[in-house]
């Protein structure tokens, strides 16, 4: 007994004794790159930004934006390393920005450099600036803030109770390896020094193919999945603006082989109460409840077929009909498919259900 627990103390010992081995950093001493902006300055060279907080031992916080370009990412994070006084780490990455010149050529090669990074997680997201990356990360109006956790938060807001799609880094590379499916990201913009999201990047594979304007970001959101506590204004409903709060939205995908090509059937659910009315008919009676719900659910439909034929006219999925047709379809050809996706028939049935009226 006595041997056993000469043996334990001399463990313990061990083990407290190795952790002074163990090297410590202070928070201070070190450069944590919560965000980061690529831009194509030129053809084969990147401009790499990065947005990290400088702790100040009086308890304040800076923080400060470099910037370098390079052939590589490697490269451009060298440049950076010289340019600042601590070790720069990515454990906080939080957002990473293209601009639109490089997301037309490609965003595949950094895509990949992060995924790599085991330090990397999945808490970062990814978005489009329609501009340069360093123009908006380094906006004066936002110096005193945290502009890399701020644009975060704002994606992060939209994605969970806007009408944002939502999409993070780890869901692009997912559907960028997913067959049948293409990838979609947000795309901010700066207005009179104000940052906003401005629309939808549809992007094949990691190329950019085009821009989806904010207005159908609702519709979009509909049909791509399970959507709750959004809140949409539809302009001349009755004589008037109509907001309704989405509190439920379920979409249904059928699919009907004809002659050898798919037909797609999607029926969208949608049920909602109106929060504000500014026309002059009442909407008190049932009569006038099914009334509204009719013009909602055609003015829905008209949007969402609009949505569809962008989608066929550029050659993007980003519904995942071809990964819905190979799930049904076991004699599934990527190649065929391809070449029927933008003529294929796509119906869409809109069933709107008022709840409540306010």
């Amino acid at each position: 007994m006595k041997n056993f627990l000469l043996l334990l103390i001399i463990c313990v010992v061990s083990s407290l004794n190795g952790c002074s081995f163990v090297p410590s950093t202070n928070v201070n001493e070190l450069n944590i790159i919560q965000g980061a902006g690529f831009d194509l300055p030129k053809p084969n060279q990147y401009r790499g930004t990065a947005v990290f907080p400088v702790f100040r031992f009086n308890e304040t916080t800076e923080f400060d934006v470099v910037s370098s370009t390079g052939e590589t990412i490697k490269k451009v994070r060298e440049k950076i390393d010289t340019q600042v006084r601590y070790r720069i780490i990515s454990g906080q990455l939080r957002l990473v920005t293209f601009s639109m010149e490089l997301a037309k050529k490609g965003i595949y090669p950094i895509i990949d450099t992060f995924n790599r990074d085991p330090a990397i997680g999945n808490l970062l997201q990814l978005a489009i600036v329609d501009g340069e990356t360093y123009d908006l990360l380094s906006l004066k109006a936002y110096k005193q803030e945290n502009i890399a956790l701020y644009l975060h938060d704002l994606l992060l807001h939209n994605s969970e109770y806007g009408p944002m799609p939502f999409t993070n880094f780890s869901t692009y590379v997912y559907q960028y390896f997913e067959i049948g499916r293409d990838p979609y990201l947000p795309v901010l913009k700066v207005d009179k020094d104000k940052i906003k999201i401005s629309g939808i990047a549809l992007l094949k594979y990691d190329k950019l193919v085009t821009i989806v304007p904010w207005k159908y970001a609702f519709t979009f959101k509909s049909l791509m999945e399970t959507y709750k506590q959004g809140l949409h204004t539809f302009n001349d409903i009755s004589g008037g603006y109509l907001a309704i709060d989405n509190v439920k939205s379920k979409s249904n995908y059928k699919i009907h082989m004809k002659k050898g090509n798919p037909e797609f059937t999607i029926t969208l659910k949608m049920n909602a109460r109106i929060q504000e009315y500014t026309g002059d008919k009442p909407i008190m009676l049932p009569k006038h409840i099914k009334e509204i719900e009719k013009k909602l659910e055609k003015q829905v439909t008209k949007d969402g077929l609009e949505l569809i034929s962008i989608f066929q006219k550029n050659n993007v999925d980003p519904l995942g009909l071809g990964s819905k047709l190979e799930a049904h379809d076991r004699n599934f050809d990527l190649k065929k498919w391809k070449k029927q996706y933008p003529h294929a028939k796509i119906k869409l049935k809109v069933n709107m259900e008022i709840l409540h009226t306010g």
